[in-house]
């Protein structure tokens, strides 16, 4: 399981950079936006991670007391995307779902090995 979630971090992080570099090939606008919406599903995605692997029983690490940071960091970008939706004017939406695409452009390959298998 390591592996797996190791493979889409890179994956996700390779997708998200080639992204952002064609967002901004389009204009800054559709960079910015495309930007702002694959930071938050990235870091949405690490914070999961993290979640999990503090639900395990035995690790030290377990209990709800351990996830409230996570949990405020991912609701401070969401409510920092809501800011940038509701606020800014020049949000490219096309751009912007592209970016919140991005960690599943990565799953996906898994889920084709895995079907594979």
């Amino acid at each position: 399981m390591d592996a797996v979630i190791r493979r889409v971090k890179r994956r996700a992080f390779a997708i998200g950079a080639a992204a952002i570099v064609a967002g901004f090939l389009f204009g800054a606008r559709a960079g910015v936006s495309l930007t702002i919406c694959a930071a938050v599903v990235i870091s949405s995605f690490l914070v999961l991670e993290k979640a999990t692997e503090r639900l395990v029983p035995g690790t030290g690490k377990a209990g709800f007391r351990t996830l409230i940071p996570l949990l405020l960091v991912t609701l401070a970008s969401f409510a920092l995307l809501g800011v940038v939706l509701w606020r800014w004017k020049g949000f490219d939406p096309v751009a912007g779902a592209a970016g919140l695409s991005v960690v599943v452009l990565a799953v996906v390959p898994e889920l084709w090995m895995d079907a594979g298998r």
